[in-house]
């Protein structure tokens, strides 16, 4: 029996804690904290203690057509029918769950076929407020409940509260609303009321907090002119977003889906909104390395390697770069999201950037400025490294 710790990033949200991987005989058994993050100061929320047992839950080890066991020759074949459509009837869903290299070749394919790219539960939008400068705030305004979304973040509001700091919430009845010391209950962002105007205009230090999918608060957001913690959903959102990968839009036109899927089973099913436009088309690739609610519409399932047995970098939302370290072994029949987009590619005569993580980082950063001039070795360390804001 072999065991070691791989230390890499946690799978859930876009605060990017580092974790250890407990690993067996090449299978994640367990979950340990990872004291040299910056991040989280060897600290994991429930989500993070329970990462190894979701991470290869209900597993997809075998190639479909139809709901049918199938070969992967005969799936790639049937796949790269996609090359018949024309480019603007083809739609790109990314994940936000998958490495920045792995992103970046997925928004290189949908290049090279001309398609729209759009992601799962993505957003916009920079913050221009550090995690760690969360706590020094002297009043903080919530919109919508980001500290369960993110709880290690809410941990920074939580310590800005002990510091002395005023916390207003706007938004829904929420385990946000409960810590706050004002509180307006509404389904609705409108004008600041009198009161919370005047307690952010007479802060030393104020910051508004609020999550990157959620245009309503955002335009409130900015009207403000503070310092802005803008939150991302998951874990890579924000690498998503500088590359300039918005969320989904699916136009009548479309007629094929190419749809990368990385969603545990115990989250909420961010695809139930698009399941019926997706069912309607004509053909609907889901590459997926568990079970999902896609499988039930779509026309060719591709298992893929899990996050944990990738290689690559994450963004967390305060703009972090982040070593994602391969933890596991892939399951034999299964392939990694980058082969099977060059050799997707490579039947349907289009070229994409190929190459170890290293190299693909590198053509990244050669083609979007705010990872340009960081290197591997920078990103290696523990605290990561800063993406360079435009």
């Amino acid at each position: 029996m072999q065991m070691k710790y791989v230390t890499t990033i946690c799978p859930y949200c876009g605060t990017g804690c580092a974790l250890n991987l407990v690993v067996r005989d090449g299978k994640t058994v367990g979950v340990a904290p990872s004291h040299r993050s910056p991040v989280c100061s060897g600290k994991l929320c429930s989500r993070g203690l329970h990462a190894a047992d979701v991470l290869g839950e209900a597993r997809i080890e075998e190639p479909f057509i139809k709901g049918e066991h199938s070969d992967w020759e005969t799936v790639m074949d049937k796949a790269a029918e996609l090359k018949k459509y024309a480019a603007g009837e083809i739609i790109i869903i990314t994940s936000p769950r998958i490495t920045n290299e792995t992103q970046y070749l997925v928004w290189k394919f949908a290049q090279s076929l001309g398609a729209a790219i759009g992601i799962i539960n993505g957003g916009s939008g920079a913050p221009t407020v550090k995690l760690d400068e969360l706590k020094d705030a002297d009043v903080i305004l919530t919109l919508g409940n980001v500290m369960q979304a993110l709880p290690l973040t809410g941990n920074r509001i939580i310590q800005a509260k002990e510091n002395g700091a005023r916390l207003l919430y706007i938004g829904p009845q929420s385990y946000t609303a409960v810590q706050a010391d004002t509180v307006e209950i509404t389904d609705e962002y409108k004008e600041l009321r009198p009161g919370f105007s005047a307690l952010l205009k007479n802060a030393v230090r104020p910051a508004v907090v609020y999550m990157a999918n959620d245009s309503a608060a955002a335009k409130l957001a900015e009207g403000l002119g503070i310092r802005a913690a803008v939150l991302y959903d998951k874990n890579n959102g924000r690498g998503a977003s500088l590359m300039g990968i918005g969320p989904v839009d699916l136009p009548e036109s479309v007629k094929a889906a190419f749809i990368i899927a990385e969603t545990p089973l115990t989250e909420q099913d961010i695809y139930a909104d698009l399941l019926q436009k997706l069912d309607s088309l004509e053909l609907t690739i889901v590459a997926t390395s568990a079970e999902t609610s896609l499988l039930g519409i779509a026309d060719i399932v591709l298992p893929v390697a899990a996050l944990h047995e990738s290689e690559g970098t994450v963004t967390n939302w305060e703009g972090r770069i982040q070593m994602l370290r391969r933890a596991a072994n892939t399951p034999e029949g299964v392939k990694s999201l980058q082969e099977v987009l060059a050799e997707l590619a490579g039947k349907m005569g289009l070229g994409i950037p190929s190459g170890t993580p290293e190299e693909i980082y590198a053509a990244l950063a050669s083609e979007i400025s705010a990872f340009g001039n960081i290197t591997y070795e920078q990103i290696a360390k523990p605290e990561g490294v800063f993406v360079q804001e435009a």
